[in-house]
């Protein structure tokens, strides 16, 4: 993790974090990124009053995925990434 971790100094996930463990894949810089400190956030805003807050990477800007680990079926990694 050390060398794909692009913010942190620790480089491990926090040690009172709940399982299973969240964290974000960029695709194109394929880097993991375990903190919100690794973030560029953004904020789409909708006419209705509804806001979007969006995960970018701070090396390319594109869109990052939510995973979760360990791995897990995907349908119930579907279900958890909802509830949040």
């Amino acid at each position: 993790m050390r060398d794909t971790c692009i913010s942190c100094s620790i480089y491990t996930w926090p040690p009172k974090m709940v399982q299973p463990k969240k964290y974000y894949h960029c695709e194109n810089c394929n880097i993991d990124i375990i903190c919100e400190r690794g973030l560029s956030i953004s904020f789409e805003y909708y006419s209705d009053g509804y806001v979007e807050k969006k995960a970018k990477c701070i090396k390319c800007n594109k869109l990052l995925l939510k995973k979760i680990w360990p791995k897990i079926p995907l349908k119930l990694e579907r279900e958890i990434l909802k509830s949040e």
